[in-house]
């Protein structure tokens, strides 16, 4: 071959190597762009078309199965077609076009021939409600009974304790036989211990056992008793809406190469039909299952011995008559148009005419079953984080959630659809439950949220060293060492970590931590950094006040709620000084400081303890205030009806509405905070802030307040985040700002070196100038 032509086979391998290039990304675009239009249409129909069927498909398995209709579409014709074929049998008088085709609507087609019995039927968003009364987010269809959730709790469970005398430093089973009835709800084994000190130590020796199987399978977990425990507590929950069917719960202890049982219970000797006496439900005398959400049964095959528990949800309270929500809302022939990519466009009408039993038109039965009975059919072993299509349906569900309702757009300055797009790209690459998680926080990290937590029932993470540390003066400082015969001390600074530099090591970090302001990420991300699951080890080089550099390997072995304990200030109300009274407000409940009010009438400075979240003792304020509290609007509620937030129609408002309360302190007050006083705490700082009750002292706080909304995904996971907008009491901003203080406040590495407390010891120097 001359060179002439092996320069031309070269040319044209790497043109077709290019075009192979080229082909495989745009395959790949075209999948993004089916499930971009998908997501889109998705939230319109759930959360803004009205129609009776829509309104009762099981969303989060359409989810799941629209993701795997959609997006294998080649050609912009294609997906029209997938997406009439998902939709129509949930909203017939949807219309799905290509981008380059005029949009007819016609109000005849969506009005019936006599409208005598029919009344009006549209969407009204308090925020957004799922279904529980006593929130203040709500979201019901004009002219339609709401069934509200009547559960108190999140979950379902039984239990049964042990005394762990005899169990103490022994290794332990768990084994039971379970299967899920009815719904996609999960169920999970726990077991923890207890203490003389009434401290829990969950038993974790590996992931969750999480399982959603719909057919019976023994499932176990394993663990190891603390050598102090007294009490050992173990069973199973249910997790969501569903029936869950638990039998032959048994507890062994590790002996060698044998296993000793030491409890077994089939409930062979239960009453069918009865409440379980052998063990302990979620259930209490004063607590009836209509109360808690959830009904604890034993069942028995007819003419067999073999007896089992069902746990499962109930299905709501009584219906509540119709009823609005706020006065405003879309009249029939109102409706949006929207690009939603892909090539293709939409109109959904956003209200319809309805009888009290069917909206008009109604749909085609048969190919609405159809559907309902395809979605049904998804295996429950694919709703797992493992799964690809599980893992889209849930960004899909997550983007319409915050797309729609998320208050704090204007402040997050983030492009939430281009979020979503890699977002989904990452879910193609993502292979395991845990690598799915971490796609969902880097997801919604975007949205600067400090509310916003991601979690999962297999999480496994969730022990730290028996040390903390913080940025200190652009440092990594160790601040607290909870084993003294670790090679570390309070001061040490930290110069690498697993081999790289502590900048390296918390730039993976960062964009898994949502935050509204530097503070609550400094606060989530030293504590986020330290987790691991039990027994892993964290190497550390580091630099020492004598300058001396020595590598140190720790192991993991404090759970979070451990660590927790041992970091914070165990102080609840003592004297500083003469004159001078320290209240912990993270320690002291308000029996207490009610309890102390003598001490406080006497004290001519009382310092205030903020640095955290406030022990249910807000009622403090009103020792401290002079005249009522008349802000009246600084928690606010959007409401919506029309969808991506467009001409949203007003707030409802909240407010605390404090009063005065005797006896009036006279003292002079000085309250403590900084970035990990978030929510709660937040509130409580407003009203010192506001009407300047009290010298703020410290740092920032973490810019995030107002209810959490939060939510569960199919496959164990949960995200909570912040429903309603919340500003400071004059109408100001508050999120991304928070409360700041008069007296800015930095840490020394010197100060940690020398054990002070520098936040106190500045509210002693005002102190002694008031």
């Amino acid at each position: 071959m001359t060179s002439l032509a092996l320069k031309r086979n070269l040319i044209l391998i790497l043109f077709l190597s290019v075009l192979g290039i080229n082909s495989v990304f745009a395959q790949a675009d075209r999948k993004i762009e089916n499930l971009q239009a998908f997501a889109k249409l998705y939230g319109y129909v759930r959360y803004f078309h009205p129609s009776d069927e829509a309104a009762t498909i099981d969303w989060d398995r359409f989810a799941i199965y629209g993701s795997q209709q959609v997006e294998g579409c080649k050609t912009p014709q294609e997906l029209q077609n997938i997406l009439i074929a998902l939709f129509q049998p949930i909203a017939p008088t949807v219309r799905v076009y290509l981008d380059e085709e005029e949009i007819a609507f016609n109000k005849h087609e969506i009005t019936p021939p006599d409208l005598k019995k029919y009344k009006t039927i549209a969407w009204q968003h308090n925020g957004l409600g799922f279904g529980d009364k006593r929130s203040p987010y709500k979201s019901l269809r004009t002219n339609r009974p709401v069934i509200y959730k009547s559960a108190t709790s999140a979950y379902g469970q039984i239990t049964h304790t042990l005394n762990a005398t005899s169990l103490q430093g022994k290794k332990v089973i768990m084994k039971v036989r379970a299967r899920v009835h009815e719904g996609m709800s999960t169920g999970q084994l726990f077991a923890r211990t207890e203490k003389a000190d009434k401290s829990v130590t969950w038993l974790r020796d590996q992931e969750k056992v999480v399982f959603s199987s719909k057919d019976w399978a023994f499932y176990e977990m394993k663990g190891t008793v603390p050598e102090d425990a007294l009490t050992f507590t173990f069973g199973v929950l249910l997790k969501g809406e569903g029936d869950l069917w638990v039998d032959d719960v048994s507890i062994a202890v590790v002996s060698g190469e044998t296993n000793q049982e030491i409890y077994h219970n089939d409930f062979s000797g239960e009453k069918k039909n009865k409440l379980p006496k052998s063990v302990t439900t979620g259930l209490t005398s004063s607590f009836a299952p209509e109360r808690t959400g959830y009904s604890y049964t034993v069942l028995q095959e007819p003419k067999q011995q073999e007896a089992w528990v069902s746990i499962k949800s109930n299905p709501g309270e009584k219906p509540v008559k119709p009823h609005f929500l706020f006065i405003s809302h879309p009249q029939v022939g109102e409706y949006t148009v929207r690009s939603i990519g892909g090539g293709v466009k939409v109109m959904v009408p956003l209200a319809l005419y309805g009888t009290t039993t069917q909206t008009y038109p109604a749909t085609d039965q048969a190919a609405f079953s159809l559907l309902r009975q395809r979605i049904d059919a998804i295996p429950s072993t694919d709703i797992a984080g493992s799964n690809l299509h599980t893992r889209l349906g849930n960004l899909i569900i997550t983007w319409n959630i915050f797309q729609h309702f998320y208050p704090y757009f204007e402040i997050a300055k983030t492009n939430w659809l281009q979020d979503l797009r890699e977002a989904l790209a990452r879910a193609y690459t993502d292979q395991t439950p845990t690598d799915f998680q971490m796609n969902l926080q880097k997801f919604t990290a975007k949205l600067k949220d400090g509310h916003i937590f991601v979690n999962s029932s297999f999480n496994k993470d969730v022990y730290q060293p028996p040390f903390a540390w913080e940025w200190i003066e652009g440092k990594l400082v160790i601040t607290h060492a909870m084993d003294s015969t670790l090679a570390v001390n309070k001061g040490d600074i930290v110069t690498h970590v697993n081999g790289i530099t502590p900048e390296a090591y918390f730039s993976q970090i960062y964009p898994r931590i949502s935050a509204a302001t530097k503070g609550w990420l400094d606060y989530r991300s030293r504590t986020q950094s330290l987790y691991g699951e039990k027994g892993s080890a964290i190497h550390l080089s580091l630099l020492k006040a004598d300058n001396t550099t020595p590598q140190v390997t720790i192991k993991r072995s404090l759970t979070i709620a451990e660590g927790y304990k041992a970091t914070n200030n165990p102080d609840s109300i003592k004297i500083l000084a003469p004159g001078i009274l320290y209240v912990n407000l993270d320690q002291s409940p308000m029996a207490a400081i009610d309890k102390a009010l003598p001490q406080l009438q006497q004290s001519k400075v009382i310092i205030c303890d903020l640095r955290g979240y406030p022990k249910s003792n807000s009622d403090f304020l009103r020792y401290l205030l002079t005249t009522p509290d008349t802000s009246k609007q600084w928690m606010q509620v959007p409401q919506y009806i029309f969808p991506d937030q467009e001409k949203i129609i007003g707030y409802q408002k909240h407010s605390w509405l404090v009063k005065p309360k005797a006896p009036k302190l006279t003292a002079k007050v000085i309250f403590l905070t900084d970035g990990s006083a978030i929510s709660y705490a937040e509130s409580y700082m407003s009203f010192i802030e506001h009407y300047k009750l009290a010298t703020i002292v410290g740092q920032p706080t973490a810019g995030t307040n107002g209810n959490i909304n939060p939510f569960t995904l199919p496959g164990g996971y949960s995200i909570s985040w912040t429903g309603m907008k919340v500003v400071k009491h004059d109408g100001s901003q508050h999120h991304g700002v928070g409360i700041i203080p008069n007296v800015l406040v930095e840490k020394t590495i010197k100060g940690v070196r020398e054990n002070r407390d520098e936040f106190l010891e500045k509210a002693l120097e005002i102190a002694g100038t008031l």
